[in-house]
């Protein structure tokens, strides 16, 4: 069924205004430009007649027409909890610390070499790892509580070692950051090379003996 248009409606209302004093109903613009509706249109306005269209009435529209009560919509329905929870990964051990390095550790290490050594509670269980890193880099996965790290240059690093199971899933983790202490390589390369001159030394002074016992 049909509604009537703002339009429409407006148009409706002139239309019975036009019936009921016998008159038509004219379209004109005014002085600045716009279109104006009515049945006394002003003079030399060149108005024009126009045809209305045909009025869609409802019967007893009132009382057919009822409002939404929103109050006793009935309420959506929550939903269904999933079949399968999320797993939750709780850790098996009570303990995981560092026993070497100590933390802000300063540690002497000209060549560089620092070993970690860790505690566990309770021991590995079947199927379970270690993973050491060092400043970030992981190593390879190790039953072992104690990982050797080689080369570390002058200044701070952090150890972590971290618990993983058969999924590569943590477990636990824990981590220490220490300091290492080494000669700089200038100091090195010098040492060195006082080293081979006193060895170069020597041996010029041990020709020369040889020479003077032969004479």
């Amino acid at each position: 069924m049909k509604t009537l248009t703002p339009l429409c409606f407006t148009l409706s209302l002139l239309l019975l205004q036009s019936t009921a004093y016998g008159e038509g109903l004219y379209k004109w613009k005014d002085a600045r430009g716009n279109i104006q509706y009515g049945d006394s249109p002003p003079a030399n306005s060149n108005a024009q007649s126009m045809e209305l269209p045909k009025i869609t009435i409802i019967d007893n529209y009132a009382d057919q027409w009822k409002p939404m009560n929103f109050k006793n919509q009935p309420a959506e329905p929550e939903p269904e909890p999933s079949e399968e929870p999320a797993k939750v990964i709780k850790s098996q051990y009570t303990k995981l610390a560092f026993l070497a390095p100590k933390p802000n550790q300063a540690i002497r290490a000209n060549d560089g070499d620092v070993t970690a050594m860790i505690s566990i509670k309770p021991p590995l269980k079947k199927g379970h790892q270690l993973v050491f890193a060092i400043d970030g880099k992981s190593m390879t996965k190790t039953k072992a509580r104690t990982k050797n790290f080689s080369d570390l240059k002058r200044g701070k690093h952090t150890i972590a070692v971290s618990v993983v199971d058969k999924k590569g899933r943590t477990l636990k983790n824990q981590s220490v950051s220490f300091n290492v202490l080494r000669a700089s390589q200038l100091n090195s390369e010098q040492a060195n090379q006082a080293k081979k001159l006193g060895q170069t030394m020597t041996f010029k002074e041990a020709r020369q003996k040889q020479i003077n016992a032969g004479n």
